[in-house]
């Protein structure tokens, strides 16, 4: 189930870049659309390798340890993008 789930985010988080993508080519850039853009990016990549690991929890290829260790380890990369956009946006995007 939690496999199914994960795929099912994956796609929903893909429809979702597309959407952002072509927004962003139609509008242009603004901080919303980038935050939101990166966000998912790094979304993509923790559901896409979480997926990777429970599949292969599920062949039966390894524990579920890498699969806890994974998520609780990738945790940071979200703060990571926070503070970008907290401390890096403004500048570039010209807030007084």
């Amino acid at each position: 189930l939690q496999v199914v789930l994960v795929v099912a985010a994956l796609a929903v988080d893909a429809v979702a870049l597309t959407a952002m993508l072509t927004r962003i080519a139609e509008f242009g850039f603004s901080a919303n659309k980038v935050a939101a853009l990166g966000l998912n990016l790094v979304l993509l990549v923790h559901l896409a390798w979480s997926a990777w690991l429970s599949v292969g929890f599920l062949r039966g290829a390894r524990t579920f340890g890498p699969v806890e260790r994974w998520q609780t380890r990738y945790l940071p990369a979200y703060a990571v993008w926070a503070v970008i956009v907290v401390v890096v946006f403004p500048p570039v995007f010209a807030f007084a």
